[in-house]
């Protein structure tokens, strides 16, 4: 199912992501693309509720294999060429939401990746749009339970990744940015984008735990983001410290190691759930005026 390179200045379309895809003997979907199997992993996201932390959503990390052995996720990205990026993320985007089936029904709020240096024109994106909006109706996953993360890489043109975000979010989608200080994730795409969520950069807010300055400047940052009435997820927590201290900070949200590790599916993420009866649905975002 080794599918040829599709050209920059083309759509990825349907067909050539459906190529890419098969159901597997355990009943979920993977991607085979030349040569790496690839695979839907999910990670919770939790929110401090009543002093508890509850999973509200999952994120979809792709986790790629070849010959059986697992691939680290930037090893694999970062060899695939600019023009093959677009259609692997639509592989995995889809490979998420058809997997989400193994999620508890209460929990299917998806964060989906997009990659900045992935949109060529605003006529491939379109139809990029379009064709998660069908995979998601399909899986029973209104767009207002999706988050679109857009992560840190490098736009092509920062007007077309601002129609891109305009356009998700005119589809009843929310916005996050990821990553928050690395690379091009900074103040200056948050003033253009204007997201519901802002996930902070795990390096930066470990760095930033290390000291009681470093602390300071995470309140503040945290503050900040209130004022503007952005939520703030603080990502790749590995220690119980950490979550606390995300707490004590002001962030509404956490995720990382600390708080559940990545499963592969099929996998039982229903323990996550057990003894909660009924907990808040996220409300990723506010009404703001844009």
């Amino acid at each position: 199912m080794d599918i040829l390179q599709n050209s920059a200045n083309k759509s990825v379309e349907k067909e050539q992501v459906s190529a890419c895809l098969m159901r597997a003997d355990d009943g979920s979907w993977v991607g085979n693309y030349r040569g790496y199997v690839l695979k839907s992993a999910f990670q919770p996201i939790f929110r401090f509720i009543g002093g508890k932390l509850r999973p509200v959503a999952f994120e979809g990390l792709l986790r790629p294999q070849i010959d059986e052995t697992p691939i680290l996720p930037s090893a694999f990205f970062g060899q695939l060429e600019d023009d093959q990026v677009g259609l692997v993320e639509a592989v995995a985007r889809t490979l998420h939401v058809r997997n989400a089936a193994s999620l508890p029904a209460q929990a299917r709020h998806l964060f989906l990746n997009f990659d900045p240096a992935a949109l060529s024109s605003k006529s491939t994106f379109e139809k990029m749009i379009d064709d998660l909006g069908t995979e998601l109706r399909a899986s029973d996953i209104m767009p207002s339970a999706c988050v679109c993360e857009i992560i840190e890489s490098a736009a092509k043109s920062k007007e077309d990744l601002n129609y891109f975000v305009y356009s998700l979010r005119a589809r009843g989608y929310h916005i996050a940015v990821d990553d928050f200080g690395a690379e091009s994730s900074n103040m200056e795409r948050i003033a253009d984008l204007t997201p519901d969520i802002v996930k902070l950069d795990g390096p930066m807010v470990k760095k930033l735990m290390d000291s009681p300055d470093g602390y300071k400047q995470l309140k503040s940052l945290i503050a900040h983001f209130k004022e503007l009435r952005i939520q703030v997820v603080a990502e790749g927590l590995e220690a119980l410290w950490q979550i606390e201290m995300a707490e004590n900070a002001g962030a509404e949200m956490v995720q990382g190691f600390a708080a559940a590790m990545p499963r592969l599916v099929p996998a039982d993420f229903s323990e996550w759930f057990q003894g909660t009866k009924t907990f808040p649905m996220p409300s990723f975002g506010y009404p703001v005026a844009r």
